[in-house]
């Protein structure tokens, strides 16, 4: 080309931001003509930034544009199969951000429909193209290290919220998936193709719904076992490969772009080639690539990850060439794909549509609570009748395995989204098919959950209270409070002398004085509450495992710990199908079997929502109870 090839960006969010943006300009032979993102100040900014003359909120004025000789797509991965295509229908060459597509399928069109216009399809995996990564190429193609053995890799990162990339509708998968493609490219580009011969995929954090943790067996073409492990659900964080060779070992950080590496020599090895005319031929090659016994290579700061990477593109398209890195890139993507085969139940179609099928903690908890309801936690119809009447049941007995749970004295909210123990105890079947019967719904939505702890000698009380409103189910559209349903359990053995809690039957009838404040809505101080009332109070007494069902608006509360003794307990809170108001909560659903509920609990008008009127007196109090 006579004159710098054009670049535009569709989607210049953070990745384009931090690793490619300012390198458009940087490349000799480079210039960046056009960007585009949804908010128009920042692409604006990004364009100012950047050098680039243009920017807009329209993907298709990127891709049109006259002065745009590339497509760079550096959107999310549910976007890369629409607008690659449209790049390839405007005749341009395009640059996709890695994983390139949400599944396999979908980079294979991408694939075929550049392949069938002769025009190049890139994928940025631009480790490749860095001096780090190329130097372990060079040490591996010397043969200073002899045959290739076997690879072994691990990472590890603690959990962390992240945005979109944990929404597999938009992603495609989980972190692994939007990670391990790294690596399992650059493993493509120094051995070779990769043959899976086992994977192994799991969820270990409940908040999740993708892929927390992937191990991988694999072999090449040339023999070498390969083991690797992805983990984001860990305790500490690590980054380490490890290639062994019959005469060397490399060791490095895998993904890190400027860790050093580092090259040993057994000793046993350094011996027995001292005695061969193999050790004349291995000083020749430690000469020659500079690698005496044992050394370590440093590396400077990448500052621009992605512009050795867009040099090489820019380069490739100003000379016409259509040689580009898809068939290794496709390579990767059939890995990704058949390692998360299974977790998803098949990844050839919108799996992204159908998280009911995957293997998911969130998903597994609705399969446990399939099939005929057993014996055990069928409720009676005096016990439907009993909580119908005095707003709570119980105590029943749970049978999941909650001895195994670590109960913080502070802290303690909503730990069921990041801890699998806590997960399976509050979805467990003895608590779940029992809520079911009690709301007489066969779905709902788990929403909040509290170890409530009270220590020896605690003079901590709770007021008398409702759990409704703000923080405890909110409001529908229309003003009316939500019932919620709640699962009080005993972690400790509760009773009054340990400052247990106590319950006004039948006080879920009604909402009374000032609700939305809750246990600092003085309902004693105020007269809300009244002696007659307080008369009727009755206290939980619960062994350790034993749990109660309550409606959210049963007046409770608690006096303080005199013993000696601690007072742990676990508080679960549901939520009724469709009124999942608070977005402050992750509402996870759950699925049952259908439920055969109570006409008298099914249509209750105060469990539907529809008795929101306050009592004005403790005797109407009184006469609702």
């Amino acid at each position: 080309m006579t004159r710098a090839v054009g670049w535009g960006i569709v989607g210049c969010g953070d990745v384009a931001d931090r690793k490619a943006g300012a390198s458009f300009n940087a490349v000799p032979g480079s210039r960046l003509v056009s960007v585009m993102r949804r908010d128009a100040a920042g692409a604006e900014a990004f364009a100012a930034r950047h050098g680039a003359a243009h920017w807009t909120t329209d993907p298709s004025a990127v891709i049109q544009h006259p002065d745009v000789d590339v497509v760079y797509v550096a959107t999310p991965p549910a976007n890369h199969l629409e607008f690659a295509l449209a790049a390839a229908d405007a005749g341009k060459p395009c640059l996709v951000e890695k994983p390139a597509g949400r599944s396999l399928v979908e980079f294979t069109k991408m694939r075929d429909a550049f392949r069938n216009l002769g025009l190049p399809l890139y994928v940025s995996y631009y480790r490749r193209h860095l001096p780090r990564f190329l130097k372990v190429k060079e040490i591996l193609d010397s043969g200073v290290l002899g045959q290739i053995v076997s690879v072994d890799y691990r990472m590890s990162k603690p959990y962390r919220s992240s945005g979109w990339e944990a929404d597999v509708a938009v992603s495609g998968g989980g972190n692994f998936y939007a990670l391990a493609c790294h690596m399992l490219d650059l493993f493509d580009f120094w051995f070779g193709a990769l043959r899976l011969t086992g994977a192994s995929t799991t969820n270990a954090i409940p908040r999740n719904t993708s892929e927390d943790a992937v191990a991988l067996s694999f072999r090449t073409d040339e023999g070498i076992a390969g083991t690797a492990l992805w983990n984001f659900a860990a305790s500490h964080s690590g980054d380490r490969l490890i290639i062994d060779g019959v005469r060397g070992r490399m060791t490095l950080q895998g993904t890190a772009t400027d860790k050093p590496i580092t090259v040993d020599f057994d000793e046993n090895a350094k011996a027995r080639l001292s005695r061969s005319r193999a050790q004349r031929w291995l000083n020749k090659q430690r000469a020659r690539f500079g690698i005496p016994t044992g050394t370590t290579y440093h590396f400077d700061k990448v500052e621009r990850p992605h512009e050795h990477m867009l040099a090489a593109v820019t380069e490739a398209i100003s000379r016409k060439m259509t040689t580009d890195n898809a068939d290794a890139a496709l390579r990767t993507a059939q890995l990704l794909d058949e390692a998360l085969a299974p977790y998803y139940g098949g990844r050839k179609d919108a799996f992204w549509t159908q998280p009911e099928r995957w293997q998911s903690l969130q998903a597994c908890a609705s399969r446990r609570n399939q099939g005929p309801l057993p014996e055990a936690y069928l409720l009676t119809e005096e016990q439907l009748n009993t909580f119908e009447r005095e707003g709570y049941v119980g105590p029943f007995r749970c049978d999941a395995d909650w001895q195994q749970l670590i109960v913080p004295v502070k802290k303690g909210r909503n730990r069921h989204l990041e801890e699998a123990d806590l997960f399976k105890v509050c979805t467990h079947p003895s608590v779940i098919r029992r809520v079911a019967q009690v709301m007489g719904r066969s779905r709902f939505s788990l929403f909040k959950t509290r170890y409530v702890v009270k220590l020896p000698r605690s003079k901590a009380e709770v007021a008398w209270h409702q759990d409704v409103g703000d923080h405890n189910g909110g409001f529908t559209p229309d003003g009316k409070a939500v019932p919620t349903l709640a699962v009080w359990m005993g972690i400790d053995e509760i009773d009054p002398g340990n400052g247990g809690l106590e319950i006004i039957p039948g006080s879920n009838a009604a909402l009374i004085g000032d609700y939305n404040k809750q246990i600092k809505s003085g309902l004693v101080e105020s007269g809300a509450l009244g002696e007659a009332d307080l008369k009727r109070a009755r206290p939980v007494v619960l062994k350790p495992g034993e749990f109660i069902i309550y409606h959210g608006w049963l007046l409770h509360g608690s006096s303080p710990n005199d013993s000696d003794r601690r007072r742990a307990g676990l508080n679960m809170r549901f939520a009724p199908p469709g009124l999942e108001c608070e977005e402050e909560y992750l509402y996870i659903p759950i699925q049952t079997s259908e439920v055969a509920p109570s006409d008298r609990v099914f249509n209750n008008a105060v469990w539907n929502g529809q008795s929101n009127h306050a009592a004005s007196t403790p005797t109407d109090l009184a006469q609702a109870g």
